[in-house]
């Protein structure tokens, strides 16, 4: 009797748990379809500049564009995983309204850029964000990094004496990793490397309702969410694969102490992907680093809170020129 207890229970236990999934997935996009865009929301775009490529020494071909005004504060923003310098329009908008100048690198893979013969990995991202800084000759630059882009800029910061990373004047990190060594992040880490997950990120259904719980701290618009899986589907499958398995046992936290410019950390208080406490970590190892929070705001808290996030540009900006 027991038995067959016990193997009823093991057939209608996963059918009722793939029943619940099914019905918090089709709640969760009626959620996403009754919240309303942010006003004036539209998909984001970087404004139009000069676009620029930049050869590395591996033979990777990285396209750059710059916009604004010239003679103000530089400001370089380098993306995350599977995005591109477009994922900053907001922001980069914002900046230029401010007279700044702004340039968006797209990392190796990304946004038309090639990977060259080293391939992915954080050292290799922090060598071609220097080679960017030194063939335009850009100086006091301020360098702001989001989630991958994060990474490539510690691993500028963190290579020594460097002529490129002495270029670099303040730095804003944002919701960041300074490590990837725990089972937990090496497992997801690894999932990019599994053709069912790549089905379920560009599924219909599975798709927004993964991207609403990753990527947001709030339910958004259904705009909101497809500007998010198309920017992801720009990146070339390959490409988000062999990216996310080049962060693979990544651990910086030993040299972030070696930082020395002005930084301010950022990090939105609901972000499940690089999470809130790892970001504060990173404020408490690197010298007067500044944490910042943002309530109610997920991984994508660039869109959620783009507002926010240009204060904390700008409060690094005033800071260093005075």
């Amino acid at each position: 009797m027991r038995l067959k207890t016990a193997f009823k229970f093991l057939v209608i236990a996963p059918v009722l748990a793939a029943l619940g999934v099914m019905i918090s997935e089709r709640l969760t996009l009626r959620k996403i379809d009754s919240t309303q865009k942010p006003p004036n929301w539209l998909t984001p775009r970087w404004p139009k500049g000069t676009i620029t490529t930049v050869s590395t020494d591996d033979g990777a071909e990285l396209v750059v564009e710059m916009s604004g005004s010239l003679s103000g504060p530089v400001i370089v923003l380098v993306h995350g995983l599977s995005a591109d310098h477009h994922c900053f329009g907001p922001i980069a908008q914002a900046l230029i309204d401010q007279d700044c100048c702004v340039v968006g690198v797209n990392q190796r893979g990304h946004g038309g850029s090639t990977v060259g013969s080293a391939g992915f990995g954080p050292e290799r991202q922090g060598l071609d964000l220097g080679e960017v800084l030194h063939a335009l000759d850009l100086q006091d630059v301020h360098l702001v990094g989001h989630s991958m882009g994060g990474i490539a800029a510690m691993s500028l910061l963190t290579m020594g004496p460097s002529s490129a990373g002495k270029r670099v004047i303040s730095l804003t990190l944002l919701s960041t990793l300074a490590d990837t060594s725990g089972n937990t992040r090496q497992f997801f880490l690894g999932l990019s490397n599994r053709d069912w997950y790549q089905r379920l990120i560009d599924h219909p259904v599975h798709g927004p309702a993964l991207a609403r719980f990753t990527l947001f701290g709030r339910t958004p618009s259904r705009q909101m969410v497809n500007d998010a899986l198309e920017l992801g589907q720009r990146c070339p499958t390959p490409h988000r694969i062999d990216a996310s398995l080049g962060l693979l046992q990544f651990d910086i936290r030993g040299l972030l102490p070696l930082i020395d410019s002005p930084t301010t950390v950022v990090c939105g208080v609901n972000d499940l992907l690089t999470t809130h406490s790892e970001n504060q970590r990173i404020a408490d190892l690197i010298p007067s680093a500044e944490m910042i929070s943002v309530a109610q705001a997920g991984h994508m808290f660039i869109w959620e809170s783009p507002e926010q996030i240009t204060e904390a540009i700008l409060k690094n900006v005033h800071t260093v020129t005075g």
